[in-house]
């Protein structure tokens, strides 16, 4: 029984062995050719464990031959080049022990030496000049050393070359498996950076877009139309609701509509009457006969005018006639004058009556009218009074014009209706509850723009200005946004000694909610700055802090030295030069793969 146990366990360390490996194997990254070591015939030593050799960077090649400094050997004729790399206690550096090939050391002066590191986007040209018992190198090797040397050397009038090639880190992605992975790039260029102070924020409502729905009157809900995290429009039904009180308020508007139709009746005749008498007035001005008048004032609606200036109008036309023949007959003496006198005293007399009606019958007309216009005004003024109760109960316009429609709902109905478009934030109303006047029973909010509302300390207030541009942070979900500083307390708080600010910030996606806390960074003195990489293009890898590069379709870290940052951007003050191509966004998936697979090598 204990054999089968132990069979058992045996086999079961064996399959979880053969899974490990198939998983840590680079083969089984789908998407990546990558190049974790060094290739060629030989590579750098590590002297004492702190020179390049094959227990640090080393690769698994063929061992180069090894010099009495472990550094590797390159021998061509009769000169020997012992090349080390070394690093203890100091930046890395390339030491160089020139010989015969029989190991007889040659006069540092004799000889002349260059290294070409060619690494992926640059060239790196080391000199060298004696130092002790070896040839020194004139800069840092930086990290990576993934490059290939190029070995360049005179002595005697003769040249020497070797190549030797050592890649490290470095990871091969076509264009189209970049695209898949998400894997950006971009040039390596100046930006203006400022120097950031980071506050605490919390997201809040934008006061100016909040709307607390709440009933005139006193109620009883009939229905509820909208729940919490709806989305509303301006005028869409949220309940519908029950009260007396607006159906009195119904009732006494739509008595004063009917108050008013008799009114306004009135009124339009007594202004047909007015402009048809005016249309008369000026018709007797022309000297129409009686027939000619008669025949354009007959269908004319005149009221009491036509009996009344008619006659008059008629009576003048025949003393003037008898006047003027009597006048005739006075100048031919057939006539006594005592006839001709009173035919004239008549004509004078029926004129000056006419004139008189005429003036009486204009007046009147207009005042008539005048009365007939300020009774209308009194009536429709009563109209817009009811209509102005039944809006502060509530009522839209289009509510109060369905009340004088066909087919009017119940007067005891009272509709709730969003007042702004936005979302349903709270609700407070169940069907068959009673409801008491001014108390909300739905809030609703525009979520499009949202404030930020920070507490800044008396000391930092010299950072901030109305209309500043602010970076907005959540860091847990990993947003960002760009927002204005729109409010400024104008009192400092006596117990935190802060100061509060708003900020608003746009929130189209609805991902900044209210109450979520955030951070938020208030820039200052603004420089511009040769070269800066957003924040996310930077990793950490290994003990160094790296950008990804990009030359055609490989990749490789740089290390690089970071100087100020923004909170979205970072300097980068050496190691990465401006025209550099570079890993923007998800460079971490390269750093991961990376470090996969030089798990599966000895470091």
């Amino acid at each position: 029984m204990k054999r089968k146990q132990s069979l058992t366990v045996v086999t079961i360390l064996c399959v979880g062995a053969l899974l490990a490996w198939t998983i840590l194997k680079p083969e089984s990254i789908p998407f990546l050719h990558l190049t974790p070591h060094e290739h060629g015939d030989a590579t750098h030593t590590h002297d004492s464990g702190n020179d390049h050799g094959s227990g640090g960077h080393g690769g698994h090649g063929p061992e180069m031959p090894r010099g009495p400094h472990k550094g590797m050997l390159f021998t061509e004729n009769d000169l020997k080049l012992e090349v080390v790399l070394y690093e203890k206690g100091v930046p890395p550096e390339f030491r160089v022990y020139p010989m015969k090939a029989d190991g007889t050391a040659i006069p540092l002066s004799d000889i002349k030496l260059q290294i070409d590191l060619e690494r992926m986007e640059r060239v790196d040209t080391v000199r060298f000049k004696p130092a002790g018992n070896y040839l020194l190198g004139d800069k840092e090797v930086v990290e990576p050393h993934s490059f290939i040397m190029n070995i360049r050397a005179e002595w005697k009038k003769n040249k020497f070359q070797w190549t030797h090639e050592h890649i490290e880190f470095r990871a091969t992605i076509s264009r189209t498996q970049a695209e898949n992975a998400g894997i950006e790039s971009a040039t390596a260029g100046p930006r203006a950076i400022g120097d950031v102070v980071t506050l605490d924020g919390e997201i809040g409502l934008d006061e100016k877009r909040v709307a607390h729905i709440v009933p005139r009157v006193e109620s009883l809900v009939v229905a509820v139309h909208k729940d919490m995290g709806d989305q509303v429009k301006v005028g869409d039904l949220l309940a519908v609701l029950q009260s007396r009180e607006l159906a009195d308020a119904k009732n006494e508007y739509l008595a004063a509509v009917k108050n008013a139709e008799p009114v306004r009746l009135d009124h339009q005749r007594q202004k047909q009457i007015y402009d048809n008498t005016l249309v008369m007035l000026d018709l007797l001005t022309r000297n129409l006969s009686l027939d000619e008048l008669y025949s354009k004032i007959d269908n004319l609606f005149l009221g009491n005018s036509r009996a009344e200036i008619v006659p008059a109008y008629a009576k003048v036309v025949r003393t003037e006639a008898v006047y003027e023949r009597e006048k005739t007959l006075y100048s031919k003496k057939i006539s006594s004058r005592a006839e001709y006198l009173l035919a004239l005293e008549e004509f004078q007399s029926a004129k000056a009556q006419y004139e008189a009606l005429r003036e009486k019958v204009h007046y009147q007309g207009k005042l008539s009218l005048m009365q007939k216009k300020q009774a209308l005004e009194v009536a429709e003024l009563n109209i817009k009074t009811q209509g102005q109760k039944l809006k502060t109960l509530g009522m839209t316009d289009r509510d109060i014009r369905q009340l004088t429609s066909k087919n009017p709902p119940p007067f005891t109905h009272y509709e709730l209706r969003s007042e702004i478009d936005g979302r349903v934030i709270e609700k407070h109303i169940a069907v068959g509850e009673a409801i008491k006047k001014d108390f909300s029973v739905f809030v609703v909010a525009d979520l499009s723009e949202v404030w930020v509302n920070i507490a800044i300390p008396s000391r930092d207030m010299g950072l901030v200005e109305l209309g500043q541009n602010i970076q907005v942070r959540a860091e847990n979900a990993n947003m960002k946004a760009m927002g204005k500083l729109f409010f400024l307390g104008a009192v400092l708080d006596e117990k935190t000694r802060t100061v509060t600010g708003r900020i608003v910030i746009s929130n189209k996606d609805l991902k900044w909610r209210p109450g979520m806390y955030v951070k938020v960074d208030l820039i200052r003195d603004t420089q511009s700055v040769p070269v800066a990489v957003p924040r996310d293009a930077v990793q950490t890898f290994r003990d160094w802090t790296v950008v990804f590069i990009k030359v055609g379709d490989q990749y490789e870290p740089r290390p690089v030295t970071l100087g100020h940052s923004d909170g979205t951007w970072v300097e980068i003050i050496d190691g990465l030069r401006p025209g550099d191509t570079y890993v923007k966004e998800n460079s971490f998936i390269i750093k991961a793969e990376l470090q996969k697979s030089a798990a599966t090598h000895s470091h």
